[in-house]
């Protein structure tokens, strides 16, 4: 797997200056990249995932274990790359499937689009001003995600159809319509120029990701829009947190070139802009602004609740008689089964109860391993004829026999969305609670009356809440005492009840605040319309208000100093450090990551550096936290760090400083800063180096909430580094040129401590042979 990104930026493109950054390129944040590319918005758009094409697809078991990550929340235990496709979350009897790659949960779903019900949008916690405009933004994202119907009933559609009106009371069975071309339907009037796909082969694999490419996900419609109106993509690049920038300003008559937020991508590098809108789906919009929360970022106590799972349940049925096709084809069986006996897509009957669930049944992709469905993921294995009955079943999957005859069946309802979602301090992951489900034993008994009249096994799902349809965390509400942001996807500052933080959306399912008891796609592309619609106003009207003159399209910009670059640069080192001691009497801790990184090597001018002035190398930047319980229960966590390992004072030429200066943000919203200097006296030749070299005297202050230069609290102590932790910080460096920065380091201790040579001014300054 590549570590560059897959899509990759003219060298005019890298620059730092964006009206707008969105993360995540789901059904939430594609829809906002394009809307705001399409009105000359200046966007760039963050996807932790990779970019997906047809023929990286997996399609056998061997390849769908390496595109998955898994992690057990209880156990601590966690596997598969970091940006698999998909991303299972297991937490006592739960367990979250989310995908990750550009175009997010539409690659790996099936597509199925329903138009949100009646009993969603009569919820009281639904958002009465969605009412106003919400048939028009459905119609709006229906036309871009190109839904249509086949007009073939494939053979699972035509068994549940017989079997679910008779066992469900009152059954209505939905025609399905899917984000997929069947190519049978005329496009619509003026369609927007998109990616050109194929039609369906109706090979039953789409929830493994589409092989023949005939899936409409947001990737090929949103995304080839919003990349024609020039918007900057870039995968691997996954958000950490964001933070309202402490330098950042707006001066008459022009935008500054110091935006209003930061965005980071990881510790230490960030990326600056006016606008972020948060669509990293629930679980990672979540934990981002739980992250944005710990570094004083004031959002409403109601983050992390209201979770729902829409009521998803899961079971599977195998060894059925009935002529099910329920598992998916190669390319072998497609030539040798014709259209209309195939699989179909994964989805295509769904039948809806008056006791409020939907049950569909689902076709098996041909990667996915089936023993996961029999037993390992599932309450096991039969009893008494059904025992002998399963015998026989393994025996035919064993010679490649009988899989076409089991199907998965997938129900929604509506819960009591009271679940939660959490940080946990400890171990900084996300975790989550799901919420209680009323429907469950109903929908027990549908799954056994369904496989009784197919005359099949049922494996029930082990899990209380199997949920690949998560909704809510960052509720919608008309004030922060209800949820984390207004209708429009703007996020609440408590600090009054509907002050919201200028320019931070959230726009995708964690807006959600309730149940919508059928697949949600349709309606989280129909929420993300909505919010776009204020987004894009807002935008406008800011710029307009501040007279900035709006760049020409090709101006566009982009610049990432994140993990994708780290090794763009021969000369970028990274040292972890760890001092502790005591800042005015009280335990202090400090775990530093620096990154050291020359920007402009080439030009250094080496007579510089017998002068005296710093090499680039050894200077850079600094992320991490501070442990200072008496100041603050929480970590300090540095947002903004700098520190140059070779200073001179001209003042005192001889001696050579290491200074850091360090800015702090607390979970309660105070700041801090924290700036030391290591100083290195050339006396007794070296005798005190060792002290020197590990000591940093520090001053610990407290900015004022007022912002003036005047602080409250002054605070002055020693940090040390010991031997053991020098010892791992050497062993811990990273970067192509660590062995260069060590060599500069100690040339640099030399020069203070063995040869006495000073610094001086260049003026009449002449390099001797000795001193090179």
């Amino acid at each position: 797997m590549e570590k560059q990104a897959e899509i990759e930026l003219r060298p005019e493109d890298r620059g730092d200056d964006y009206d707008a950054i969105v993360v995540g390129s789901g059904y939430g944040g594609s829809v906002a990249a394009c809307r705001m590319s399409m009105a000359g918005i200046k966007v760039c758009l963050l996807e932790k995932g990779r970019r997906w094409k047809a023929e990286d697809f997996p399609t056998d078991i061997w390849k769908i274990i390496s595109a998955v990550r898994y992690q057990n929340q209880n156990l601590g235990v966690r596997f598969g790359p970091e940006d698999a496709l998909f991303q299972l979350y297991e937490q006592n009897d739960s367990l979250a499937a989310v995908a990750c790659g550009l175009g997010g949960g539409s690659l790996v779903n099936a597509g199925v689009m329903l138009p949100t019900p009646i009993r969603a949008r009569r919820n009281l916690k639904w958002p009465k001003e969605w009412e106003r405009d919400w048939d028009i933004c459905e119609s709006s994202a229906a036309a871009m995600l190109r839904i249509q119907s086949s007009s073939v009933k494939f053979p699972i559609a035509k068994v549940m159809g017989e079997i679910a009106g008779a066992e469900f009371e009152a059954n209505i069975e939905s025609s399905v319509k899917l984000s997929v071309n069947f190519d049978v339907e005329e496009p619509p009037s003026n369609p927007p120029r998109l990616e050109q796909i194929n039609s369906c082969f109706a090979c039953g694999n789409c929830l493994a990701g589409c092989p023949y490419n005939a899936k409409n996900s947001t990737d090929k419609n949103y995304l080839i829009s919003a990349i024609q109106a020039r918007c900057t993509i870039r995968t691997k690049c996954q958000v950490q947190y964001v933070i309202k920038n402490p330098h950042g300003i707006c001066q008459p008559g022009g935008i500054s070139r110091k935006r209003r937020w930061r965005v980071y991508i990881n510790e230490i590098d960030y990326i600056t802009s006016d606008w972020v809108i948060l669509s990293a789906g629930v679980l990672g919009t979540t934990e981002i602004l739980f992250r944005s929360q710990m570094r004083g970022l004031r959002l409403s106590d109601t983050l992390g609740s209201g979770f729902s799972c829409n009521g998803n349940n899961l079971a599977y049925v195998a060894g059925s008689p009935a002529p099910l096709n329920g598992y998916g084809l190669n390319r072998k069986q497609l030539s040798e089964i014709p259209f209309q006996d195939r699989p179909g897509p994964s989805i295509s009957s769904s039948h809806t109860s008056s006791l409020g669930f939907t049950i569909q049944s689902a076709i098996l992709p041909r990667a996915y391993p089936y023993l996961l469905f029999e037993g390992i993921t599932t309450y096991n294995w039969p009893t008494g004829y059904r025992f002998f009955q399963g015998i026989v079943h393994r025996l035919k999957h064993f010679i490649g026999l009988g899989l076409s005859q089991s199907i998965i069946l997938n129900a929604m309802g509506y819960d009591e969305s009271d679940g939660k979602i959490m940080l946990e301090k400890d171990t900084d992951k996300i975790c989550f609670h799901p919420p209680q489900d009323p429907l469950l034993p109903r929908k027990i008994i549908a799954f056994q009356k369904l496989t009784k009249k197919l005359g099949g096994i049922l494996f029930m799902s082990r899990y209380r809440s199997t949920a690949v349809h998560l909704l809510g965390g960052c509720n919608a509400s008309s004030d922060a005492s209800g949820g984390v942001c207004n209708h429009k996807g703007q996020v609440f500052d408590p600090k009054t009840p509907a002050t919201v933080h200028a320019g931070l959306y959230v726009c995708d399912a964690s807006l959600i605040p309730c149940s919508v008891g059928i697949n949600p796609s349709l309606t989280i592309a129909t929420a993300a319309e909505h919010a776009s619609r204020y987004l894009v106003q807002d935008i406008l009207e800011y710029k307009n208000n501040i007279s900035a003159s709006v760049a020409a399209v090709g101006q566009n910009q982009f610049s990432v100093t994140g993990k994708n670059l780290e090794n763009d640069n021969e000369s970028t080192v990274l040292i972890k450090e760890t001092m502790r001691g005591y800042v005015g009497g009280m335990p202090c801790t400090v775990h530093l990551k620096m990154k050291m990184q020359s920007q402009n090597l080439k030009s250094f001018d080496k007579r510089n550096w017998f002068i005296g002035e710093p090499h680039p190398l050894l200077r850079g930047k600094a992320g991490g936290y501070v442990v200072f319980s008496a100041i603050e229960k929480d970590k300090l966590h540095v947002i903004d760090g700098e520190m140059d390992l070779c200073v001179v004072d001209g003042r005192t030429p001889y001696t050579q400083y290491m200074h850091y200066r360090l800015l702090l943000a607390a979970a309660s919203g105070s700041r801090y800063i924290l700036e030391g200097k290591k100083i290195m006296n050339p006396y007794h030749f070296a005798l005190y180096a060792w002290r020197e070299t590990t000591t940093l005297y520090v001053t610990f202050n407290k900015v004022a909430q007022s912002g003036s230069t005047g602080t409250m609290l002054n605070l002055k102590g020693e940090l040390r580094v010991s031997f053991t932790e020098l010892l791992k910080c050497f062993i811990s460096l990273k970067g192509n040129g660590r062995g260069r920065f060590i060599h500069l380091l100690i040339q640099t201790l030399i020069r203070t401590y063995i040869l006495q040579i000073p610094r001086v001014s260049r003026k009449n300054f002449i390099v001797t042979d000795s001193m090179r």
